[in-house]
């Protein structure tokens, strides 16, 4: 799946316009899908940061069918994308008045981890520290596992040659 954002809101549902026969790009609903109940929500084809799913028929499991909307002004969607699922041989017709609504789906949380990237998000917050005697101290910066062996290999080293041990054994 493509990296971009989606709009979350709470709950929304209405209903199509019309027919959203199958192989369409583009219908509308009875009422504009909103943000908080009164901001309506549109789509911009440039901007995935504006871009939302829809459920339409939810309840209905043979003719249920996610979309992607990614251009829509208000109650009029532009540009959709049909069965994002892949539920379907061929897209199913729905008629005026089938059901849509706007929920948390799994496409959502698989955008999400698309863009979740740890290595760039490691590489702008950390910068590895390259001392092998760790003469900086920093209670910030993590030192670098070739660090962390050098300075363990020298202390072992320091304490196998320059230490001493002394026992004193009493026999009586």
């Amino acid at each position: 799946m493509a990296d971009r954002q989606t709009k979350i809101v709470n709950f929304y549902e209405s209903t199509l316009a019309g027919l959203l026969a199958s192989g369409a790009t583009s219908g509308s609903l009875t009422t504009a899908p909103t943000t908080n109940g009164t901001t309506k929500i549109s789509a911009s084809s440039g901007d995935s940061s504006t871009h939302y799913y829809l459920v339409i028929d939810p309840d209905n499991s043979a003719n249920r069918e996610v979309i992607l909307v990614t251009q829509s002004t208000d109650e009029a969607l532009s540009t959709i994308t049909r069965d994002v699922e892949n539920r379907h041989a061929t897209e199913p017709n729905h008629q005026g008045g089938t059901t849509v609504r706007m929920a948390v789906l799994a496409e959502v949380f698989v955008d999400v981890n698309d863009r979740i990237d740890t290595h760039a998000a490691l590489s702008t917050h950390l910068t590895l520290i390259d001392e092998d005697d760790m003469s900086s101290n920093s209670a910030t910066q993590p030192p670098s596992q070739q660090s962390v062996k050098a300075y363990v290999d020298a202390q072992n080293a320091a304490q196998s040659t320059g230490a001493s041990i002394g026992i004193v054994i009493a026999l009586s």
